[in-house]
């Protein structure tokens, strides 16, 4: 039988091997741990953060949204308590829902940050705010009275048998107060034939507040071709004023939750 004996890593060579494995593995180990902290120095997500926090962290505050660009007119809408900064470089919160108009975006240091008018209060004040607090706002105006946002079908019990509820949002774009508010919905298949009809409950719509509705649960899911959405309000008359319908066709792809 023959032995084949073989050095170790003797010699230069051995060494120099060695060497370089421990400096690629001290390497490795400092990456990791300048990628730990460059993680845990980030600011938490407004939404993971108290108000207060949020108003001391100033520019440094972060939200929970994406950063997308914006263009002049969009309207967005504020996703968590936020901080901006007003026209006297005073940092102030802004609650949740709170609606602007964009006037202009900059980059600063690799951030994006939007420039806009708030929708609300006495006068549309010019606030700048980090882009990632807002998310865009796409409502459907209503008789220029009622903006309707966000129309979703929810599924609101699997057994015995599977049902779902539409839901979305309802905000006030005048400064007066909507009383009586209802929402109608009306489910209708391919031939126009009424199906099944909801009613959401009576809602009370403030000046420039967002109010959700949501109607009670209905067993045609599987059936309908589209809804008819009817909503209407009461006057000062004493009488009721009804808002252009609004039909949504039923998609396989439409949002659910």
């Amino acid at each position: 039988m023959l032995v084949k004996i073989t050095r170790g890593l003797g010699g230069g060579r051995g060494i120099l091997i060695l060497t370089i494995t421990g400096l690629a593995g001290i390497v490795v180990i400092l990456a990791t741990w300048y990628f730990r902290q460059k993680i845990e120095a980030r600011p938490r997500a407004a939404s993971e953060t108290a108000p207060d926090e949020v108003l001391r962290l100033g520019a440094k505050a972060r939200g929970r949204m994406p950063e997308i660009p914006y263009v002049a007119k969009d309207l967005t809408r504020v996703a968590s308590f936020a901080v901006a900064q007003g026209s006297g470089g005073k940092w102030s919160g802004l609650a949740a829902g709170t609606v602007l108009q964009v006037a202009s975006t900059s980059a600063e240091r690799g951030d994006l940050w939007v420039n806009g008018l708030v929708q609300s209060g006495p006068r549309k004040e010019s606030v700048k705010i980090h882009s990632s607090f807002l998310e865009r706002y796409l409502p459907l105006m209503l008789g220029d009275t009622v903006e309707l946002s966000d129309v979703r079908l929810v599924h609101a019990a699997e057994t015995p048998a599977p049902k779902m509820m539409v839901t979305g949002w309802l905000r006030n774009s005048t400064s007066q107060t909507l009383s009586q508010c209802l929402v109608m919905c009306t489910f209708q298949d391919q031939s126009g034939t009424q199906l099944d009809r909801q009613i959401a409950r009576d809602l009370v719509l403030r000046p420039l507040e967002f109010v959700r509705f949501e109607t009670a649960p209905t067993g045609t899911e599987k059936q309908f071709a589209e809804i008819t959405l009817e909503i209407s309000h009461a006057t000062s008359e004493g009488l009721r004023n009804y808002l252009p319908a609004v039909v949504i066709p039923h998609s396989t792809g439409q949002r659910t939750q």
